[in-house]
């Protein structure tokens, strides 16, 4: 966005010099440039601490910084000289605090008491430690069930505070864990089981460097887990088609500089990441991915010399494959063009692995 409110397109790569003046503006806003670039140096490495921003875990080779933007924001909102003493509190209702900005009840810093809400002057009042302790735990002692607490938590609490917190549950006598992260996957690991066998997902960190080929559906690395970039660059870098279905042009997708690389960030040269950017409608991802299969089958049809599917691995690992693939032959192209957003010969070029020259 401009300095008149206007937005502006932006044809950059993603990374670069933007992201370490990003990571400098991140630490001296909150006051922690020093121990903020201390702790970061131990940030996702095997005697330092996890990033709580993403669920990218620690590679067993660290890079000297092995963090993001996002990842160095949420270690300093954690370790901020800024301080939230209960006189903000005095001051203000909590009707009044309800019509604020999300970044600026960040901005009062870290909570430095207990609090109680206070029905009758609508505001926070604090509570020493020892009473907030022995309230709690009076509570938590008064209830029989003990099976009928959850003990609830957010993704953004660390390993280490995580592990303890299941412990505490544990020795009170249940093992009700949800926290934000488990909710949002909660129907993934409903669904996958009921199509894989499994509840989680079956590619590994190690796939990245041995895969023959990448897909992308509603995942955007340059912001929801932008380490995963290093990654798609070795994987360009050697030739593995990234095929990237999205209605916006994402450019953590399109091109990176890596910020740790010593030939990239004085030459500017970035890394192609996607060779076909595909720019689907709102919510037309599964239509795209009906194309794809029906192109396959279509191939699988017209090829008389070499089977373009494994039907040896279809056979052995899948069930109700002849139903889909009579399913795939009611699915017309135009109606599938239609919801999609693209045209039949995109999808089938997904299917050959082209790549459509694309510019910003």
């Amino acid at each position: 966005m401009s300095g008149n409110g206007a937005f502006k397109a932006y044809c950059g790569p993603s990374g670069g010099w933007g992201s370490v003046r990003s990571l400098g503006n991140i630490l001296s806003r909150e006051g922690v440039l020093a121990s903020g670039s201390l702790a970061l140096t131990r940030q996702n490495k095997v005697d330092g601490f996890q990033c709580v921003s993403c669920a990218w875990s620690k590679p067993a080779h660290t890079l000297p910084f092995e963090f993001c933007e996002n990842g160095a924001k949420a270690t300093a909102w954690e370790i901020a000289a800024h301080r939230c003493p209960p006189g903000f509190f005095a001051k203000h209702t909590v009707t009044e605090l309800l019509t604020w900005k999300d970044y600026d009840l960040e901005r009062t810093g870290r909570l430095t008491h207990p609090l109680r809400h206070d029905p009758a002057s609508d505001k926070y009042l604090a509570v020493q430690w020892q009473d907030a302790f022995a309230e709690i735990g009076r509570e938590l002692r008064a209830i029989e069930d003990k099976k009928s607490v959850v003990f609830y938590s957010s993704g953004r609490c660390s390993n280490e505070a995580s592990y303890l917190y299941g412990l505490f549950a544990r020795l009170y006598g249940n093992n009700n864990l949800p926290d934000s992260s488990n909710m949002c996957h909660e129907t993934t690991s409903v669904a996958l089981p009921e199509s894989i066998g499994v509840p989680v997902g079956t590619v590994t960190l190690d796939d990245f460097a041995k895969t023959d080929c990448i897909m992308f559906f509603g995942q955007n690395p340059g912001s929801n887990s932008p380490r995963m970039l290093h990654a798609l660059q070795h994987a360009s870098e050697r030739g593995v088609p990234i095929i990237a279905y999205n209605p916006l042009r994402e450019r953590g997708l399109e091109r990176f500089i890596n910020p740790q690389s010593a030939s990239q960030m004085p030459s500017g040269q970035s890394t192609r990441i996607a060779s076909q950017y595909h720019q689907v409608k709102a919510a037309g991802d599964l239509a795209a991915l009906t194309g794809i299969c029906k192109a396959l089958v279509e191939m699988d049809r017209a090829s008389a010399a070499t089977a373009v599917l494994d039907h040896a691995f279809i056979a052995e690992h899948t069930e109700g494959f002849d139903r889909f693939r009579d399913w795939l032959d009611t699915q017309t192209w135009d109606e599938l063009e239609r919801r999609a957003g693209l045209a039949r010969a995109t999808m089938e070029a997904t299917v050959a692995f082209t790549a459509p020259a694309w510019s910003c």
